[in-house]
């Protein structure tokens, strides 16, 4: 009896796989087309469902980081930026963008006081106001509505005519009237000159020439206001360097080092203005003699 109930058994779990198989076979053959299978569902599934790191969710957090790593970023820089002009400013207070060691302020003034005053003591040398360069600088107002004033030499070409006589030949006509009430306004010379009869565009005037010890003066006059200029530069500086000092931008060994290093310039300053005065009088007095 047990052999033939095992034997049954069999026989029907055999059966039962006999059928089944068929029905899954002919199931996978014959699909729905209304519906998907496995596969497709895990295809449609596999493209719907992004990479975890695609997903919409993670970008938002993603752009949230992002925009606070962002905002942490601009906000460190932008207070270093601040702590950078901060700690500038507080550096330099009182100095503002200017090294308190850099001396170049006062040697450009210098520079500037020199080509000034050398430029007169040459007008000085060649016979003071007794001489083209002396004519050719009267400033003339060409326009009566702007103050606007041009040297006589860009408007008119000076020449000597002999003696103490010298002409002025304008370029063009229009200016010829402007001239002449430039040189009558003038302090040096105060006089009208007078029109030629052969050309309209020519004027003469006389020029009586300055005695040397005139002139050696006014070179002592200038040589004295080129000292003042100096000292007054380097004085400047010297009040700069005392309020950096006190708004603590310099301190005792600073000041005391700028101090040294501005009175050697402007002694060096000093030693040339004794040089070039000393040149000018010795010619002025050998022109004289």
């Amino acid at each position: 009896m047990k052999y033939l109930r095992a034997a049954n058994t069999l026989l029907r779990h055999n059966a039962a796989t006999k059928l089944s198989l068929p029905r899954t076979a002919s199931s996978l053959a014959v699909q729905n087309p209304l519906r998907p299978t496995t596969t497709c569902r895990l295809a449609s599934r596999t493209l719907a469902v992004r990479p975890f790191s695609h997903t919409a969710t993670w970008q938002k957090k993603k752009g949230k980081h992002g925009s606070k790593d962002a905002a942490h970023t601009t906000s460190t820089s932008t207070t270093t930026s601040a702590a950078s002009s901060s700690s500038n400013a507080s550096g330099g207070a009182g100095a503002g963008e200017q090294d308190p060691f850099d001396l170049t302020d006062v040697t450009d003034a210098f520079e500037r006081a020199d080509k000034r005053y050398m430029e007169e003591l040459k007008k000085l040398r060649s016979g003071g106001r007794f001489n083209a360069d002396g004519i050719g600088a009267i400033p003339v107002l060409v326009d009566k509505h702007s103050a606007q004033t041009f040297p006589l030499r860009e408007l008119a070409t000076v020449a000597p005519l002999g003696g103490r006589r010298w002409s002025i030949l304008a370029f063009e006509e229009d200016s010829v009237k402007a001239i002449v009430s430039a040189v009558q306004r003038s302090d040096e010379f105060n006089q009208q000159p007078q029109r030629s009869d052969e050309n309209p565009l020519e004027l003469t005037m006389t020029v009586e020439p300055e005695r040397a010890e005139a002139l050696v003066k006014r070179a002592k006059d200038v040589c004295q206001a080129w000292r003042t200029r100096v000292r007054d530069e380097a004085h400047r500086r010297t009040e700069m360097n005392k309020k950096w000092k006190a708004e603590g931008v310099l301190l005792d060994d600073g000041f005391h080092g700028l101090k040294t290093k501005l009175q050697k310039l402007q002694d060096e300053r000093m030693k040339v203005i004794l040089a070039k005065e000393k040149e000018a009088v010795q010619q002025i007095t050998a022109r004289g003699s």
